[in-house]
């Protein structure tokens, strides 16, 4: 049965998913208004003391986690016992429904790794958090309408310091199809584990199917062990020999052999796109394979030898007057790898995310006046100063010589932002588009003078994210008022547009653009 309230702060909308131990619900935060998914363990596993502890465990990584490409959570209770997680809500596909619902039975050779490095992104921001996720998969990846992929569901995550043992006799813990060898083995899971649980789902990403499928589970968990993957080339011809190269390496058995981490893999990826017929994820492999059992240790002797000749090396240097200039100039290894060409600079139509993602305004730089600049060049001056919230209202005159440029923005120039609240950018265009819909909102305005907008969601060629407004005013506080107008568009095309009040999101519905 389906609660009405949950802990008497969420007014549940629907049900939107259900889960191997929890239902997910679209519900309505009753005093913020914001929209929100509400993850419940199911009632059945209360008294099971491994599901209470995984659903605990999903709290806790989530919660440490913020990231754009992480399913953000907002904190976690209970409602009669039955204990919640408060989790972004976020309007989208799995990954797996956009591979099944893909006219191609397969997504293309730049969606597939715009996904896959969004996915990498993630891994590598919770593996520096020491998090492993542990069952990454398509099922656990929700991507947006405009391409931003998140992943979710950390039911199963643990730390890295953590003991995990995922296979034992018959019970598998984590996806089958998905979970590396030494996961099958019962062995702990590694970074290493989670990327190879992305590379297969990159192989089905690029296939349409995963590499290998037993009759049973037990069965699909030993062709992990035992069984080479077909080349993901020869189910689908269209994939360039680097890119099969790459899947073929984040596939390897021995975890050594994989990419020691998820921003090697993804840098590999997008140099993918420039030099398709590259063996540089071949050749890299083999200078730094490594013997198994020995990664990053050293021998008795070798220790000693650092003991013994350090000291003298350090003060020989400290002599010649070198060892200041020595420590300023040292590098993180993973900083020192040539930067590849930027993805969105290749290939238009795929998001990544992650190299763009904004922080706080850097000390003492001023806002800039943007007025006059056309939209893209707008955006990325606010984008780089720090705004993360950008909304961009548009106006109409024909006649005017400031067409196609900003007239007007929140944020005074010349001074500090605050880049905490939403910037607001002026575009003036000749005349509206020519496609139109009729909307309608019944909502309760909560206090005299709430701001009401309606909004739709983009991003430009540069994946930075933005806010379009259909419709802004001032409304009193009123009980159960329509909003209604009508709205146009340059494109014919389907789009979910957001009701906020105050800027919290209240109501969200999907149109259709029409002439």
């Amino acid at each position: 049965m389906i609660p009405d309230i949950i802990d008497g702060k969420y007014r549940v909308i629907r049900e939107v998913g259900s889960g191997g131990m929890a239902h997910v619900y679209r519900a309505i935060n009753m005093s913020s208004r914001k929209v929100v998914a509400v993850k419940m363990l199911k009632e059945e596993y209360l008294n099971d003391k491994e599901f209470l502890r995984r659903f605990d465990r999903e709290a806790r990584a989530s919660l440490e986690l913020s990231h754009e490409n992480i399913v953000r959570a907002y904190g976690v209770g209970e409602d009669n016992g039955v204990p919640y997680i408060v989790l972004e809500y976020v309007e989208g596909k799995t990954l797996k429904d956009l591979i099944q619902e893909s006219p191609a039975g397969h997504l293309s050779v730049q969606q597939a790794i715009g996904i896959c490095s969004q996915i990498l992104d993630a891994l590598s921001y919770a593996h520096a958090h020491g998090i492993i996720h542990r069952d990454v998969k398509p099922q656990n990846v929700i991507v947006t309408n405009r391409g931003k992929a998140k992943l979710a569901d950390f039911g199963i995550a643990r730390e890295v310091t953590a003991s995990t043992v995922t296979f034992s006799g018959k019970n598998v813990i984590g996806s089958v199809h998905y979970i590396s060898p030494e996961q099958a083995k019962g062995l702990p899971a590694t970074e290493e584990s989670d990327i190879y649980s992305a590379g297969i789902s990159l192989y089905e990403m690029l296939t349409g199917t995963v590499p290998f499928i037993g009759d049973t589970t037990v069965s699909t968990a030993l062709m992990h062990l035992s069984n080479e993957p077909e080349p993901p080339r020869e189910l689908n011809p269209s994939i360039p020999p680097a890119l099969n190269d790459i899947v073929l390496r984040a596939l390897e058995k021995d975890p050594q052999m994989r990419y020691a981490s998820a921003k090697l893999m993804r840098s590999d990826l997008i140099r993918s796109l420039t030099h398709p017929n590259g063996t540089f994820a071949r050749d890299r492999e083999s200078k730094e394979t490594r013997t198994p059992g020995r990664r990053m240790s050293l021998s008795v002797y070798a220790w000693i030898s650092i003991s013994v000749f350090t000291p003298i090396l350090v003060i020989f240097l400290a002599y010649l007057g070198y060892v200041n200039h020595w420590c300023a100039g040292s590098e993180d290894v993973e900083d020192l790898i040539l930067p590849s060409p930027s993805l969105e600079a290749t290939v238009e139509s795929v998001t990544v995310s992650g190299s763009n993602q904004p922080t706080a305004t850097p000390a003492g730089k001023l806002m800039p006046t943007v007025m006059g600049q056309r939209l893209d060049d707008a955006l990325k001056a606010v984008h780089d100063i720090g705004f993360s919230d950008i909304f961009v209202s548009i106006e109409y005159a024909a006649n005017d010589p400031r067409v196609g440029t900003i007239v007007q923005q929140s944020a005074q120039a010349n001074t500090v932002p605050d880049t905490n609240v939403p910037v607001y950018l002026t575009l003036l265009l000749e005349k509206h588009g020519k496609y139109k819909a009729d909307i309608a909102f019944m909502l309760d305005i909560p206090e005299n003078d709430s701001r009401v907008q309606i909004v739709y969601r983009t991003s430009n060629t540069e994946n930075i994210d933005y806010s379009v407004i259909l419709y802004d005013t001032l409304r009193t506080k009123e009980t159960m008022v329509s909003i209604s107008a009508t709205v146009y568009s340059n494109d014919p095309a389907t789009r979910t547009l957001y009701l906020l009040v105050n800027g919290t999101e209240a109501r969200a519905q999907d149109v259709k653009f029409s002439e």
